[in-house]
Formats: C-alpha cells, structure tokens, sequence
C-alpha cells in the first residue's frame, strides 16, 4: 500500500515540532512515527508538539498507529505531547490517547492553551 501523508520536523529546543499535512494511511502514519523516533534521539526530555490544524488527518486504520506513536515517543524521553487540531479532530484525539498514555496529552484548538501547556512541561 502507497504512504499517504507529508510532514516537516523542527526541533526548537527540547520541543519536536512537526507538521503534518494531508490525510494520513496506516503506511504513512508509520514512517511518520519513524520521522519522529529518528528525530528525538539527540533529546533525554523533549515535548512533541504537533501541528496539523486542519490540513492533516488520520485514516481509521491509521489512529492506531498515532497511540502507537504517542506510546514510542513516552518510551523515548518524551514528557508531554500537544496537538495542534481543528474542532473536529481534538475531542477523538484527547479521549482515544489521553487515558492509553503516562504523559500529559492535550488536542485543542487554542494555540495559546497549547503553548501554555507545553511551557508547564518544559
């Protein structure tokens, strides 16, 4: 199966940010997850800060791959983990990771919220 999904990563700091766009397979999700695994490894404590507003999403057979992802990120120093998304997506994202996860996760589509949320983690 062909890999859906682009995505650009920025560390700014201890904070991975990345940015999604475009809807996301389960193949795409997967080297997503690579992306940010290979991405973090000059970091012990880091912040995953996604960005996908609304111009990324996630396939049903991809949402598994994104707990996975979300579950490897905490086993490779992550700390937190803040979702940038638009209405539609932050409800099915904070009640499907948020009780599966030993780190503090939060979708909203509030950015000061967000950047609060990630500065109590730092």
């Amino acid at each position: 199966m062909l890999e859906h999904g682009e995505f650009r990563v920025e560390i700014k700091g201890v904070v991975l940010h990345t940015w999604p766009v475009g809807s996301f397979n389960r193949p795409g999700l997967l080297r997503y997850q690579r992306g940010v695994l290979d991405a973090c490894q000059p970091l012990s404590r880091w912040v995953l800060f996604e960005h996908p507003q609304n111009v990324a999403a996630v396939t049903n057979d991809a949402m598994q791959a994104l707990g996975e992802t979300y579950q490897l990120a905490s086993e490779n120093g992550c700390i937190a983990i803040a979702c940038e998304v638009g209405p539609l997506f932050k409800d099915t994202i904070n009640k499907s990771f948020q009780p599966i996860l030993s780190i503090p996760l939060l979708a909203s589509d509030d950015a000061e919220e967000l950047d609060a949320f990630v500065q109590r983690h730092l």
